[in-house]
């Protein structure tokens, strides 16, 4: 490798890896962010707030029948999984092999959370991610360098 040349050229991502990690953080930032909001909403005011829509936010899924503590602890969960996937944005956007194994380790529940949250952006966005994680997985690196 020539010294001269910056490490970060002498790596390309794809395309598809750089798409991938935008949906991972617009997802976890919107989803985390938003849902962290309602749930802060849930404890002083002991329900959920109202949309826009006229319909109640993390509301009309199967989470919704459990004991408030349950539902308040699965809200929490969700937000530490859009945690991670902000995280795995990161990662791979420097196109870092790992950012591909978190991102894909989120999956299974991130999916559970959407379906129990009835959040149906997160349902459709999530698969969309994986496929992207995947067609680009070529690209990756195991420390977001070549060589």
């Amino acid at each position: 490798m020539n010294p001269a040349v910056p490490v970060s050229s002498a790596h390309r991502v794809s395309p598809a890896i750089r798409a991938a990690a935008v949906l991972y953080l617009a997802l976890g930032i919107g989803f985390g962010v938003g849902a962290a909001i309602r749930l802060d909403h849930l404890r002083r005011e002991h329900e959920l707030p109202m949309t826009p829509f006229g319909f109640r936010s993390l509301a009309g899924g199967p989470f919704e029948k459990l004991p408030p503590e349950q539902f308040a602890a699965l809200g929490w969960a969700l937000v530490g999984v859009c945690a991670l996937d902000v995280g795995s944005a990161a990662l791979l956007w420097r196109g870092r092999r790992d950012g591909a194994v978190l991102g894909l380790a989120t999956t299974p529940v991130a999916l559970i959370m959407a379906a129990g949250f009835a959040l149906p952006f997160l349902l459709v966005g999530v698969p969309i991610r994986v496929g992207l994680v995947l067609a680009g997985r070529r690209s990756l690196t195991t420390n977001g360098r070549s060589g």
